[in-house]
């Protein structure tokens, strides 16, 4: 399958088909109940940011076909969810959360999933009296969905396909892509494909958070009216001058030149082949050049950085609570999003672009990979480098270039990040467009 190309003006595009269809989808005046769908992820720290969020801000905001309750939905096996920490997670976010209705239903997988469904609506009884609009995260979500809605009238199914799980499933084999792709991998492939055909097939609506996702969901036969661009968003800014100021004393890097990367030590991260040898060429020329790891993988991380030549007074490496890490990130001067110019990493559009910018932190991206670098270069957020395929001495040059435009430009760097983020990246600019999506889905 061809990987769709990203045109320059990717994003544009995708806004004004949106924008029409906000215009054009049909109206319900049906009050409604919002089910965001969360199958087998309660306790992933991205749920906070990308579920509770949004859904806080829909409960919140009033308008248009504002639901007239939201609730989260978390579906786990009954070994998951009576562990103490699954728990403990769903009671934090009731409490930090009081305008959603937070729900956790336990099943047993060997009761099939028709069974299972009638259990949760049994144990969820608003599922059973109400209009509902179910709001899921990824196909597995859509497949629970759509097994609770069997039974039910005036229901509507969004899928929130968040990445491309086919594609991902290729790169994780070690392929760019299907054409190299051994006989076994094609069979999966299809397999995932067939899946997510599905879950298209059961959805009024399909969501997705990149142009370059968009593109690709068109080229799999997703129809322009049933898209709707919703990118990873955050609730709100959340620079504080004061703020930064405090941890990067707290953290002892008040002097320094700071570099943030934040997520996970995964291959598709690029830890190894891309951050490391970048801040290692960044703090050979810069003595004051100092890395912010903020990470669940803090072995993972050290030991990456030691095998790379980082030396270990170069970097501070922290494992932090999620509410904790927007005031971390801005203690840094820049952002790390360094991704190689793969086939996959061109759909992508990462959820940690909005907590940078939220942070006040410009980003500083690798070539090739969707349209993200021109999004933060356009705003003057940012910087794209290169920095994959390129001998130590291009990437010093690289080094070089980012840190001049960090001493020149670093006040209106961090003014134009923040700008980026309130035009683009808040929840609040996608109430009306979501909801736009929940009224198709309710009409399909």
């Amino acid at each position: 399958m061809r990987t769709p190309s990203l045109s320059p003006n990717a994003l544009a595009k995708a806004k004004p088909s949106v924008a029409h269809r906000e215009m054009s989808a049909p109206r319900r005046a049906v009050p409604y109940t919002l089910v965001h769908v969360v199958a087998g992820e309660t306790t992933k720290d991205l749920i906070i940011p990308q579920v509770v969020g949004h859904m806080v801000e829909q409960a919140q905001t009033i308008g248009t076909d504002r639901p007239a309750r939201v609730m989260v939905l978390f579906l786990e096996p009954a070994r998951v969810a009576l562990r103490p920490a699954v728990r403990r997670r769903v009671r934090e976010l009731k409490r930090s959360a009081p305008a959603l209705a937070v729900r956790l239903v336990p099943y047993v997988s060997r009761l099939g999933l028709t069974r299972s469904a009638a259990l949760v609506r049994w144990l969820v009884p608003s599922l059973r009296r109400e209009s509902v609009v179910f709001h899921c995260r990824g196909e597995t979500a859509v497949q629970w969905a759509a097994a609770i809605a069997a039974p039910m009238s005036n229901v509507g199914i969004v899928a929130d396909i968040r990445g491309a799980c086919p594609e991902e499933l290729v790169f994780a084999r070690g392929y760019d892509g299907l054409d190299a792709a051994d006989a076994r991998t094609h069979a999966d492939y299809d397999k995932a494909m067939s899946v997510l055909r599905e879950a298209f097939d059961r959805a009024g609506a399909v969501l997705s958070v990149s142009p370059g996702m968009m593109e690709w969901l068109g080229s799999i036969g997703v129809a322009e009216t049933r898209r709707f661009y919703i990118p990873c968003c955050v609730a709100r800014l959340t620079y504080s001058a004061e703020e930064r100021a405090a941890a990067r004393t707290a953290l002892g890097i008040s002097d320094r030149c700071v570099f943030a990367y934040l997520g996970t030590i995964t291959r598709y991260q690029h830890v190894e082949d891309g951050v490391v040898p970048f801040f290692r060429a960044l703090s050979n020329v810069a003595p004051s050049a100092h890395l912010l790891c903020l990470t669940t993988d803090v072995p993972a991380m050290r030991a990456a950085l030691e095998r790379g030549g980082v030396h270990a007074a170069r970097a501070t490496v922290v494992c932090v609570p999620q509410h904790d890490v927007a005031r971390y990130l801005s203690a840094a001067d820049a952002g790390l999003l360094l991704r190689a110019p793969t086939r996959l990493n061109r759909l992508s559009q990462p959820t940690k672009l909005g907590e940078y910018l939220a942070a006040g932190v410009p980003v500083v991206v690798s070539r090739g990979t969707g349209v993200v670098g021109e999004i933060v270069t356009q705003a003057n957020a940012g910087a794209i480098v290169d920095v994959f395929g390129r001998d130590a001495s291009k990437v010093a040059e690289e080094a070089r270039r980012v840190l001049d435009l960090i001493a020149r430009s670093g006040p209106e760097l961090r003014a134009s990040a923040l700008r980026l983020c309130d035009e683009q990246f808040l929840w609040s600019r996608y109430i009306a467009r979501a909801r736009a999506a929940y009224r198709l889905a309710l009409a399909a």
